[in-house]
């Protein structure tokens, strides 16, 4: 990957790159900076966001059948400053802070024509196999995907806007009601995002788990009611639902054995929606209590048409998560490989890490 002088000078201007290069192993080296084409808006990134899909690609190179051809350029939850506009480009220029959407969707197969872009059939989404990554410092992307941040909204939670689309996705899909108790399995960014949008449109997070005491913690901060290892999830959620169980249960932590635990800790008509990722290929699913329960469940996929929602929640607040912790600390290119192998341990104090490209 890496170049000579002759090289870089002959291909046009380079600037650094987190390559995946196999199974566990990051590197960095130089990639090309793109020139924006017509209609595109080129970005200096200054804020990428570790996601727990970019762990998966990292630890067995694929999502189901999604496999990752190495080297390869991970991350998808990008934001940054404006560094050029293609032609044709209204409403944007150089300096301007923005949020990016990693999902280009091609406008015409049946998902995009019923609104589901997320679900195209042709979608190019940043960091997934075919498509590479945001985990460097210049991105060219359709001015479509790219919104102006507000004032008062940092690069941190412009990266964030991407997990925070994914839980509002789910909230959305579930219809969440005001005044309504949720469970929440898996205290990551995924699932604190699901905590705190859920809370802020007036639900109740009855109970929160996860195996790190650290991300309990954390939820509670976010308003969580209660906060227990996931060997304790099912019985809390009745204990503080008169035994009912939660009207809404959210699988967020990607554990096989979750799905189990959030059909049995919902109440009876109740609706389950699933965001987390499995590394398994096939599920086991305790079918009588779904039968008997008349049981929802759903799945989630990415986000869908969020981020100006998204945006426009955050220029009002926070929603706690500066105050909380969320954000774990900001690393540069070089420190992936560590971050990644940190995120992975139990016994880490990390939840979301930021990438800043320009520091290597």
């Amino acid at each position: 990957m890496p170049t000579s002088s002759k090289t870089r000078k002959r291909r046009g201007p380079r600037s650094p790159a987190a390559f995946q290069t196999g199974l566990r192993r990051i590197e960095v080296a130089d990639a090309p900076v793109p020139s924006p084409k017509a209609g595109e808006v080129l970005v200096e990134l200054t804020a990428i966001g570790i996601c727990g899909s970019d762990l998966h690609y990292f630890r067995i190179g694929r999502i189901g059948s999604q496999v990752v051809t190495f080297p390869f350029i991970l991350g998808h939850e990008p934001a940054g400053v404006v560094a050029g506009v293609g032609k044709g480009v209204q409403g944007f220029k150089e300096g301007q802070r923005v949020a990016i959407e990693p999902g280009i969707a091609c406008g015409a197969c049946p998902a995009c024509r019923e609104g589901r872009e997320n679900l195209c059939y042709k979608i190019r989404f940043l960091g997934s196999p075919g498509f590479a990554g945001a985990f460097q410092r210049y991105l060219a992307m359709p001015a479509a995907c790219v919104e102006h941040l507000p004032a008062g909204v940092d690069a941190a939670l412009g990266s964030a806007t991407e997990p925070l689309g994914v839980a509002l996705h789910a909230l959305k899909l579930v219809r969440l009601r005001a005044g309504e108790r949720i469970g929440v399995i898996g205290g990551g960014p995924i699932g604190l995002s699901v905590a705190a949008l859920a809370r802020a449109q007036g639900a109740k997070v009855a109970v929160l788990s996860d195996p790190r005491a650290l991300r309990r913690g954390i939820a509670k901060k976010l308003g969580a009611a209660r906060t227990v290892e996931p060997a304790g999830f099912v019985e809390t959620a009745r204990k503080t639902t008169e035994g009912l169980g939660a009207d809404v249960v959210f699988e967020c932590s990607g554990s096989s054995e979750a799905y189990d635990q959030a059909v049995a800790a919902c109440r009876r008509g109740g609706r389950i929606g699933v965001l987390g990722i499995t590394e398994v290929d096939y599920l086991s699913l305790n079918p009588h209590d779904w039968r008997r329960g008349e049981l929802e469940i759903v799945q989630c996929r990415r986000s869908n048409h969020t981020l100006p929602e998204v945006l426009a929640q955050l220029a009002q607040d926070d929603l706690g998560l500066h105050r909380a912790g969320f954000f774990s600390n900001t690393i540069g290119l070089g420190g992936i490989q560590e971050a990644f192998e940190r995120l992975e341990d139990r016994a880490s104090s990390e939840v979301k890490v930021i990438v800043d490209p320009r520091r290597v």
